[in-house]
């Protein structure tokens, strides 16, 4: 999908000039909720307004830019087009409803209320005793959920979803020796085969496909409680199942069912290498391979659980809690793992619904395109409770949410490192850096279909994220992207339209509640609005440093919207080219952009414009605000 998605950026949004870049709503319709009651730096939002002649009312983007609206326009997208501001409220309270969920099928839940879908609720009572049939049950209501799904498909449009999906969103790698008229046929080609893919996707049922994923959670939930206290020994005792290749090593069972093969490893090593749509692992140090963990259009739904051991799960695409035109949860409760696949894996929904839920250990989570909570079309999440956990991949992955598509990583505690990039170069920009388009990232399919939601929430610990084009809380093309981390002292690095990016009529947040955290970048970064766009960076306390080279911290521009505020701590704003920074915006399209720059209490330094305890002007629409703890409120004259 690279040239597609390259080309389709280049295209001007063809309703013409746009008229107005900031429109004020009607009365009774106005009000924006209250920014989050944090700190300081909010306090004086409304001073650094008034100074400019504004109000939050005036902070405000028309929804009709495009010709028409898609089908794909998400309720919440449209909500803070109108209302920018409510941007870090809503992801700091998805995060929040994400990261506390009790129970597999709340978390299904709510990340499906995020993309306008609903699910029903769980029915309490367990009507069988033995956890392989709880299981089975829900992979037959899944399957049949998926079925429903794509029953306003004809065999040939199925076909083609399972052909073509997965190639429209895989990248690949720059070849500079490819002549150009073969990059203009594929170009074209990939031009064609997303427009049919466009077309048939709003006929594929999202409702049917959510509760699927619901009903594999339900199942595994009540499940999980029969599993600890079920008598293995029972097992031990009866022949030797004839499992032909499914696994070896320690297997307790091999049951075949009318939707594939059952297997229950015991406490000893297991290898699990065949098809199987329930594996069910008592622990021990196991490895899986192939086909094990995989859920695609020949299969439905698979539910994989390992309940303990250093486990390697080294599978291929479409693996490891993965839900390719289906469902598919990876649930592993103890344990250091190892997850290393490809694409659409650990957490991947393409047309589907995949979830990995890691519960403890330090865990290594290796991928490459769409993997580690990608939503496209569907629904994929990552949950780690704890542990000091490792993630890598290279491309549209670490929650990253496509049209139709939630993504998001629950990271509750450890020290982890995320790392996105290093294989996809960004030929259209750079031919020395790399597209990422992760960590809390949303995309759209500009011009034709709007994004989706991706939120990376991360508990505590001392957290390092590296990205390099398009990541960390950011977003593009009429989607949500966020990022929030609650505690520890962190380090950010990336290169350009990331810490807080909004890019083409857009939202973005990143949101940092607590510790001394670093901030690098080149630009279009740290509090940046680009194009009708949002973006905001904002770090409630800590003494923090932000450093970056141009267009950054707090920078509105083709009449966007750009703000960075601090609340507390002594901090340190590093710049390169101060005329276009520390609360800066410009005039465009006959209008104005919108940068702010927010510094609530402390010690604070200023290597560009600003200084600590003043205000400053960076232009007609862009304003900056120390304001120290014991300073009087400055008049708004």
């Amino acid at each position: 999908m690279r040239k597609t998605l390259v080309a389709a950026a280049t295209i001007a949004v063809t309703c013409g000039l746009l008229a107005v870049a900031f429109q004020g709503l009607e009365a009774g319709e106005k009000t924006q909720r209250p920014a989050p009651e944090h700190g300081s730096a909010y306090d004086i939002l409304d001073d650094a307004l008034r100074a400019m002649a504004m109000t939050r009312n005036d902070l405000s983007f028309r929804t009709d830019y495009a010709e028409t609206v898609d089908s794909f326009r998400l309720t919440v997208v449209d909500s803070l087009m109108l209302r920018p501001l409510d941007t870090e409220p809503y992801v700091l309270e998805l995060a929040k409803e994400l990261s506390e969920a009790a129970t597999l099928d709340a978390l299904v839940a709510s990340a499906a209320r995020a993309v306008d879908l609903t699910t029903r609720p769980a029915v309490k009572g367990v009507p069988f005793d033995d956890p392989m049939d709880v299981l089975l049950s829900g992979i037959r209501e899944a399957s049949a959920l998926v079925d429903s799904a794509f029953a306003g498909l004809s065999q040939e449009e199925r076909a083609f979803l399972a052909e073509h999906a997965m190639v429209l969103l895989e990248e690949e790698e720059f070849d500079p020796d490819k002549p150009i008229d073969v990059r203009d046929r594929e170009t074209a080609l990939e031009e064609e085969l997303g427009d049919r893919l466009l077309a048939v996707a709003p006929r594929v049922d999202y409702e049917a496909l959510a509760e699927a994923g619901a009903s594999l959670a339900r199942a595994i939930e009540e499940a999980l409680p029969l599993l600890r206290s079920w008598d293995a020994r029972r097992l031990l005792a009866e022949p030797p199942p004839d499992y032909d290749g499914v696994a070896s090593g320690d297997v307790l069972l091999v049951l075949e069912s009318d939707m594939g093969a059952l297997v229950v490893g015991g406490p000893g090593p297991t290898l699990y290498e065949g098809e199987c749509v329930v594996s069910v692992d008592l622990g021990g140090d196991d490895l899986y391979t192939g086909i094990a963990t995989r859920c695609g259009p020949t299969r439905r739904a698979s539910i994989t659980i390992d309940m303990g051991g250093d486990d390697r799960y080294l599978t291929g695409d479409c693996s490891a809690g993965a839900g390719f035109m289906g469902a598919g949860i990876l649930v592993d409760i103890d344990g250091d793992d190892v997850y290393a696949a490809g694409s659409f894996s650990q957490g991947s929904g393409l047309f589907g619904d995949g979830v990995l839920d890691d519960r403890s250990g330090d865990d290594t989570y290796l991928g490459d395109t769409c993997t580690q909570g990608s939503g496209a079309f569907g629904i994929g999440m990552l949950r780690d409770s704890s542990g000091n956990d490792s993630y890598e991949a290279a491309l549209f992955s670490q929650a990253f949410g496509f049209t139709g598509g939630l993504g998001a990583v629950l990271d509750v505690s450890g020290n982890d490192t995320y790392f996105a990039g290093g294989r996809y170069t960004d030929e259209i920009r750079y031919f020395d850096h790399y597209l990422s388009l992760s960590q809390g990232f949303g995309y759209g399919w500009r011009p034709d279909a709007s994004g989706g939601v991706a939120i990376l929430a991360d508990g505590s610990g001392n957290d390092v994220y590296v990205s390099d084009i398009f990541g960390q809380g950011s977003s593009y093309w009429f989607a949500v992207g966020g990022l929030v981390d609650s505690r520890g002292n962190d380090q950010y690095v990336s290169y350009q339209y990331a810490q807080g990016a909004g890019t083409h009529l857009t939202v973005a947040a990143l949101v940092d509640l607590e510790g001394d955290d670093n901030y690098v970048s080149k630009g279009v970064s740290q509090g940046c609005g680009h194009d009708l766009a949002i973006g905001i960076l904002h770090d409630l306390a800590g003494d923090d440093n932000y450093t970056c080279h141009d267009l950054s911290q707090g920078a509105g521009n083709a009449n966007g919207i750009g703000m960075i505020a601090d609340d507390a701590g002594d901090d340190a704003y590093s710049v390169r080219n101060p005329a276009n920074t520390n609360g800066y915006g410009n005039y465009r399209r006959d209008y104005g952009s919108v940068g702010i720059q927010l510094d609530g209490s402390g010690a604070d330094s200023y290597s560009g414009r600003g200084a600590d305890g003043e205000w400053w002007a960076g232009s007609d629409h862009g304003i900056g605000v120390d304001r120290n703890e014991n300073e009087e409120e400055v008049s708004s004259e």
